[in-house]
């Protein structure tokens, strides 16, 4: 065995945290007290692309976005997602430990980076953090006002579509990382009475885009026939049964903590 070989056993495997929550869910705020007291690099798309949208001076507001702003955000995002893969590549090229800081709205995508993490020698560990979806469109839309034009607010559909995403994937990603799983409710009202379409007159009507392409007759049936599905499955995970699923299965924040503290020790 090569002496780079039994050094890095001695020191044990490199720790990968990867976070899932929709936007809005309070992930910073569960682990920032912890990154400063381990050596961790923090990996989100989101910090190169809010950096590229300043450069070609569009709004954070992304809510309220002109098509030639959504133009604009498309080609940051392919451009911010080059960086951010770069950056990950190089990460784990040098055995570093990394919070991976994203949504885990893609259950495909979470899982391969999962399996090509522990392929490359990572203890890997999730953070998954609920949020109603009221409280995180809520959240969302306050964001680029409260941070006084820091932080970006997403458009609320991208917000809805990414909150049925990852409370989707509570079941799948408990049994995929089983012990190394940990789950904290960061919401005072996680059940709702509200109805999908009460949710969707209140956060998302309102921001409709603007200037969009017109649609054929069968591209608006494709969309009619998306949406109510997408409505029914969101109806579905706010469901008390489903909600409380994820509560019996959760955890406090101060516990989450300390399983974090325990797993980056190691």
């Amino acid at each position: 065995m090569k002496l780079y070989d039994i050094l890095k056993e001695i020191q044990g495997k490199p720790k990968a945290l990867i976070l899932a929550g929709a936007p809005g869910a309070g992930k910073s705020s569960i682990i920032g007290d912890i990154l400063g007291q381990f050596n961790l690099k923090v990996l989100n798309v989101d910090d190169f692309y809010v950096q590229d949208l300043i450069k070609r001076k569009v709004s954070l507001d992304m809510k309220n976005a002109t098509p030639e702003e959504r133009s604009e955000q498309a080609k940051a995002m392919g451009f911010s997602k080059k960086q951010y893969d770069a950056a990950m590549d190089a990460a784990v090229e040098a055995n570093e430990n990394i919070v991976i800081d994203g949504t885990a709205a893609s259950q495909g995508a979470t899982l391969k980076l999962n399996q090509r993490l522990k392929e490359a020698g990572y203890d890997t560990m999730m953070l998954y953090v609920y949020t109603s979806l009221e409280q995180s469109l809520e959240r969302n839309e306050k964001r680029f006002e409260k941070s006084k034009g820091k932080d970006r607010s997403l458009p609320p559909a991208i917000v809805f579509r990414t909150w049925a995403g990852v409370t989707g994937n509570f079941d799948v990603y408990y049994s995929e990382f089983g012990n190394n799983f940990v789950a904290v409710v960061n919401d005072p009202t996680p059940f709702t009475e509200k109805s999908v379409e009460d949710i969707v007159t209140k956060y998302l009507d309102p921001y409709k885009p603007t200037g969009t392409k017109p649609k054929t007759p069968e591209q608006q049936a494709k969309s009619k026939a998306d949406k109510a599905k997408l409505h029914q499955q969101i109806a579905n995970f706010m469901s008390k049964d489903q909600v409380q699923n994820v509560i019996d299965n959760s955890v406090t924040k101060e516990e989450a903590q300390s399983k974090i503290k325990a797993f980056l020790s190691l």
